[in-house]
């Protein structure tokens, strides 16, 4: 195993986050044992170094797929899922496999349209989002072997060795560190087929990075970033389900913005930051008010960008007085009712698409 195969491993568990010996076993196996002649030396290899801790055996021929995704009625569905999961097809027929198309179909699916079975393939589409933090420079400075910054301190330094003459001069440049990134999602009824796909992107944005904040808004506002810190996204979503307490209830989001601003440590998540709100915009707060607290909003973070299901239908407009009252201050517009559209929103994030204002 040399130095590639080991940064291949090392980037699978990253992107994998194995929480079983099975999955750890799988993940090492597609990047070390590259060969089929290697299997036998590898599984030996992995059961002699994790047996002992995993207290049971590990497989040794491609598990059984789950009855639950074997099961149903669409069988490209289920191929998707079982490709999507990591899992070897090899016993499975060509004509049985899983076209590009079916993962695009689903990609523009509205989450409010999905089946269950459909949801749990998106969830797996959403995990394989490669989302990106966007980086901006610090103001603080480091000690570096170019840049337009005089080190005066190593200047000095460096000069006595040479009778106090500075033949050499120490340079500085700023740092690059991640912009924070803040996501706000509306959990009330009328958000509850997009609520789980917004925060299961939620989670895999704050396993990107780690300055990212995570609140929910329905009747009060709830932080859930700890909650979202389980490397299992469904875990995770059940624990934030236990924390949340007005899940599918009402919406006062201009009661809940309010006291995200004014919340104390609001700021540090705010300023000169991307700030994610995820709603329809259908309010039962005084619009007025919505449109003060986004306005401060704007004024605090680097970005504001409102993500709007209702926006995926070509015939909706912003009438509602609460999504009238918030659009004039919002830098970007966007839907979020499907897979595509939370790519896109990766896209953003990562400061990758433009910044002018789509209404």
């Amino acid at each position: 195993m040399g130095p590639p195969q080991t940064a291949a491993f090392l980037e699978a568990l990253y992107l994998l986050r194995p929480t079983t010996p099975a999955e750890l076993y799988w993940a090492g196996r597609a990047v070390l044992a590259t060969d089929v002649a290697q299997v036998p030396a590898y599984t030996r290899a992995f059961a002699e170094f994790f047996a002992p801790a995993a207290g049971d055996p590990l497989p040794t021929a491609p598990a059984d797929p789950p009855p639950s995704v074997l099961d149903t009625e669409s069988e490209p569905l289920a191929r998707l899922a079982l490709d999507l999961a990591g899992e070897e097809l090899l016993d499975l027929p060509e004509e049985a496999r899983v076209e590009a198309s079916e993962a695009e179909r689903l990609r523009q699916k509205s989450f409010a349209r999905m089946t269950a079975e459909e949801r749990r393939v998106a969830a797996l589409l959403i995990r394989r989002l490669r989302v990106r933090l966007p980086r901006r420079l610090s103001r603080r400075r480091r000690r570096a072997p170019s840049g337009r910054y005089l080190d005066m301190r190593k200047t000095l330094r460096r000069s006595l060795a040479t009778d106090g003459e500075p033949a050499r001069l120490g340079r500085r440049r700023r740092r690059v560190r991640q912009r924070p990134v803040t996501l706000v999602i509306d959990v009330s009824g009328s958000m509850t087929p997009y609520a789980h796909a917004l925060l299961r992107f939620g989670h895999a944005l704050l396993h990107a990075g780690h300055r990212v904040e995570v609140f929910t808004v329905g009747v009060r506002l709830s932080r859930v970033t700890d909650a979202l810190r389980h490397d299992s996204a469904d875990r995770a979503l059940d624990e934030v389900g236990r924390r949340v307490a007005d899940w599918d209830g009402g919406t006062r989001l201009a009661t809940s913005v309010t006291q995200l601003l004014e919340r104390r440590r609001g700021h540090a998540a705010l300023r000169g930051a991307i700030v994610v709100i995820c709603s329809d915009g259908l309010d039962r707060d005084d619009p007025r008010l919505l449109g003060e607290a986004t306005a401060r909003l704007s004024r605090l973070a680097h970005r504001l960008v409102w993500l709007n299901p209702l926006k995926g239908d070509p015939r909706y407009r912003p009438l509602a007085r609460g999504m009238a009252a918030a659009l004039p201050h919002l830098d970007l517009f966007l839907a979020g009712h499907n897979v595509a559209s939370l790519d896109e929103l990766a896209a953003v994030v990562a400061g990758h698409a433009t910044s002018a204002r789509r209404v």
